[in-house]
């Protein structure tokens, strides 16, 4: 076999663990009527600076639909990520389209994030890592919550320089009562570094 097949061969495997072996990541939100009793409607924003440039990311037909997103990896429990993720720490994740608000359906409880991850080259599975360390503070009876925006600072290896927490709640507010009325206003949830 040529070297490309395999590179072709991971990159497929990664795409599969991602969607079925890896378990569901937290639901996106469509539309308020989605959301279940017990459930937090999770508001926030990734950002990377400088921006991903064209180039920088070499994506397959089986690792396509990781374009210009981060993975947010999630856990009930906390813990210091000191590898790569295996496929069932990936269940639960956030796929965060850069420079856009995601809006997830979650249990009422605080998680955390532990990592983020870009898939840089799809032929081989190669990910970018970014740092997390973080809880999402959510308090029983949340019905919605907005996190912040994580904005990564980078070099142009994806070395992460500085991680930055923007508060940019009332643009967010706005946009998700525009986006999906008024019922609900979001609470301020700030992400905070677990100590």
């Amino acid at each position: 076999m040529r070297p490309g097949i395999y590179r072709a061969a991971a990159a497929l495997l990664l795409a599969a663990l991602l969607s079925a072996c890896a378990g569901p990541p937290r639901l996106p939100l469509n539309k308020l009527s989605e959301a279940k009793p017990g459930e937090t409607i999770v508001v926030g924003r990734v950002e990377i600076v400088p921006p991903l440039a064209e180039n920088e990311q070499k994506l397959t037909v089986g690792s396509g639909y990781l374009k210009d997103q981060l993975i947010l990896i999630t856990s009930d429990k906390f813990r210091r990520l000191t590898a790569e993720p295996t496929p069932g720490e990936y269940t639960g994740r956030i796929e965060a389209r850069l420079d856009k608000d995601f809006t997830v359906r979650s249990s009422n409880k605080p998680f955390y994030i532990l990592a983020g991850g870009i898939m840089t080259n799809g032929e081989d599975g190669q990910m970018a890592w970014f740092p997390g360390g973080l809880e999402v503070p959510i308090r029983p009876g949340d019905k919605a919550i907005y996190i912040g925006t994580l904005r990564y600072y980078r070099n142009e290896f994806m070395d992460v320089k500085k991680t930055v927490l923007v508060d940019d709640y009332a643009r967010a507010n706005a946009e998700f009562k525009k986006t999906y009325g008024a019922r609900y206003s979001l609470r301020k949830a700030l992400v905070r570094p677990v100590r």
